[in-house]
Parts: structure tokens; C-alpha cells; sequence
């Protein structure tokens, strides 16, 4: 049976019946950054995708379809943009344990301060995101209930659209300067 190598964790190293050494660490590192990385570039490409795309394409449609499927693209990205916010937050406490732990973070690089603006701006896009989930979503849901076969977009749904989309727009724009940051922060 393989023993457990000196002066180190059973999960985090293991010696095989070769004798070889295998650290575990810089998979679960690598592991973590990939999540991080992949799971902002989904949340991101998806807001981008909703504004540019899908929301656009939905007013080549009739009214009563549209709005249906504008609604359900918005739950849609409601779900994908909490799961990415929860995700989000544990791999970046994640992958900043595991720079502080391999003494890769030097408080003279700037490393704290490009960190503490990324964190602010994260806090801004969960605050600008509850306002959508919260405040304009009821507004939306109501008014697209109330909506069903209608012959136009009536005004009451279009303003609650309107600032839903804006704040769409800020996180969007957010969520680019937050992967720019990012990039920054692995200089450091």
C-alpha cells in the first residue's frame, strides 16, 4: 500500500510503490484558475451575448413572442449569473489562499490595491445584479404575465426593460475591466 510522504498532507502528496512523488498542489491549483477563468468568461460571454445578441434579435419578433422570449432569456441568465457569482467568489478566495501560501504576493507589486479594486467592482456587479433580480424582475415578470398576446411592447414593460438592460450594460463593461484586472494581477 502507498505511504503518505513526510512533513505533507494525504491529499496533497502521495508516494506510489515506485517511489515516485506526485504533488497534488499545483493540479488543485491549476484546477481552481481554470474554474476561475472559464467561469468569468461564461458569466461575461453571456451578458455580452444577451446584450448584443439575443436581446436585439428578439424585436424582429412578434410582440407576444418576444416578450416571452425575452423573459425566459432573462431567467435564463439570472441562473447562469448566480451560479457564476457564487463560483466566482469561492475560486477567488481559492486562488488568492494559494498565492498567499506560495509567498507570491509581495505587497510592493500593487498586488493588494489591483485586488481591492477587482473586489469592488465584483461587489458592483452582484449589487448591480440583485437590483435586476430583485427590483426589475418582479416589475418585468408582472408585466409580461399581463402581457400575454399582446400587440405591442406596452410601456410599463419596456421602462422596467430599459433599466434592466442598463444595468446589463454596466456589468457587462464591469465584468471586461474585472478580466483586464485579473490579467494584471497575474503579472504581479
Amino acid at each position: 500500500m502507498g505511504k503518505v510522504c513526510k512533513n505533507r498532507s494525504p491529499m496533497v502528496a502521495v508516494e506510489y510503490f515506485s517511489g515516485t512523488h506526485v504533488d497534488f498542489l499545483p493540479v488543485l491549483q491549476s484546477a481552481n484558475l481554470w474554474l476561475h477563468l472559464v467561469t468569468v468568461a461564461v458569466w461575461v460571454g453571456a451578458m455580452a451575448f444577451f446584450l448584443f445578441v439575443f436581446g436585439p434579435a428578439v424585436h424582429s419578433l412578434a410582440p407576444a413572442e418576444g416578450i416571452r422570449a425575452l423573459n425566459h432569456g432573462r431567467e435564463s441568465l439570472q441562473i447562469l449569473s448566480w451560479i457564476a457569482i457564487h463560483l466566482l467568489f469561492l475560486t477567488g478566495v481559492l486562488n488568492f489562499y494559494f498565492h498567499a501560501a506560495a509567498g507570491a504576493v509581495r505587497p510592493e507589486t500593487g498586488y493588494y490595491w489591483i485586488l481591492a479594486v477587482k473586489l469592488l467592482l465584483f461587489l458592483a456587479m452582484i449589487f448591480h445584479h440583485s437590483l435586476q433580480a430583485f427590483k426589475y424582475t418582479p416589475k418585468i415578470a408582472s408585466a409580461t404575465d399581463a402581457t400575454a398576446g399582446a400587440g405591442s411592447w406596452p410601456e410599463p414593460l419596456t421602462a422596467a426593460w430599459r433599466k434592466w438592460f442598463m444595468l446589463l450594460k454596466i456589468n457587462t463593461t464591469l465584468g471586461v475591466v474585472i478580466l483586464l484586472l485579473g490579467l494584471a494581477l497575474s503579472w504581479k
